[in-house]
């Protein structure tokens, strides 16, 4: 029995593992695309374009994982079908309540997987996303060059006389002006620094004027630092409660919450119904599988959003009681009172 399962698994595994990469090879191109698409805006590195990738990957996972699933299912027992080995395989005593119950509990282990990845992995890599690309920009207006006049620092206009190296400076001299007076900020060194999100401009050695109507005030210091204070809207790393919690206010965030939900549990109501596609008798039966495949999951994907549409929290507990009744009135018609 034990050697049976293994071959159910292994035919199942054969038909999962060039159709996930395919489709995860396609999904991927998109992102990537949109990926280039920023590189327009902000300067990347490979490395930071693998690193923007793989804060995608939860997302491209539970978009691709759960239709494969489903796919692979019902094309690994139709092939076998097809070649009489499961008419062979209920000979030797293995029901199809037992083919069912090997494919609950691998569904089971699917939609466990895909729920972690919604639940927690998808908001940490959206924010770390997010952080990303807010700090680039960042960095990007903060792009201070050497004996350039008209550049910018927060408030101040800056110019340097020579550059050492990328993002260190020599010989640095700093103006703002406010309402009735005016700021010099000389340094010998400089450096920008990123950290922790924020952008600022660290100077060495250097003096400081206050220039108004009637007085001049110098001070002397070893370290200054002036923060930027414009266009940095960098979200912070939120817990991940928090972040789901804000679906009881914000609509936007509980139809997020709905959909990775219910798309996450697509391979365990729906296990039984890719069942019942793929077992047939070959002899009286040509069922058009990839019809009823394509069917179920454009049923499934425009009745979910239409519910979240309506009440995203309701349809976590409708939707998936619906598909579970409908896959077991399925599977009782057409397999259990046949074989």
């Amino acid at each position: 029995m034990k050697k049976v399962t293994n071959y159910i698994l292994m035919n199942f595994i054969k038909s999962f593992n060039p159709i996930f990469f395919t489709l995860f090879f396609m999904v991927s191109i998109i992102y990537f695309i949109k990926i280039a698409k920023i590189t327009a805006i902000i300067k990347i590195s490979f490395l930071e374009l693998g690193e923007l990738y793989l804060y995608i990957l939860p997302r491209i996972i539970i978009y691709t994982f759960p239709i494969v699933f489903f796919i692979a299912i019902t094309l690994s027992l139709s092939k076998m079908s097809k070649e009489n080995e499961l008419g062979v395989i209920f000979s030797f005593g293995l029901s199809p309540k037992k083919i069912a119950a090997i494919f609950f509990y691998l569904s089971l282990l699917s939609s466990t997987f895909l729920l972690i990845d919604a639940i927690f992995l998808v908001p940490i890599s959206k924010q770390l996303y997010s952080n990303f690309i807010d700090v680039k920009k960042a960095e990007a207006k903060l792009n201070i060059s050497a004996m350039e006049f008209g550049q910018k620092f927060s408030n101040w206009l800056v110019f340097i006389n020579k550059s050492k190296k990328q993002n260190s400076f020599e010989d640095i001299i700093m103006y703002s002006k406010e309402k009735n007076k005016d700021n010099f900020v000389i340094a010998k060194k400089a450096s920008i620094d990123n950290s922790k999100g924020t952008l600022k401009l660290k100077l060495n050695n250097g003096k400081a004027f206050i220039i108004e109507p009637k007085s001049i005030k110098q001070t002397d210091y070893k370290t200054m630092i002036v923060y930027n204070s414009k266009n940095m809207e960098i979200v912070g790393k939120k817990g991940v409660l928090s972040y789901w919690l804000k679906a009881l206010k914000d609509r936007g965030r509980a139809k997020d919450f709905a959909t990775f939900i219910l798309v996450s549990l697509f391979p365990l109501v729906f296990f039984l119904l890719s069942v019942s596609f793929g077992i047939f008798n070959p002899r009286y039966e040509t069922p058009n599988i990839y019809g009823y495949i394509f069917a179920t999951i454009i049923s499934y994907y425009i009745l979910m959003y239409y519910t979240i549409s309506l009440n995203p929290l309701a349809s976590i507990i409708l939707i998936p009681v619906v598909s579970l009744v409908v896959s077991f009135l399925v599977f009782k018609k057409k397999v259990l009172s046949r074989y």
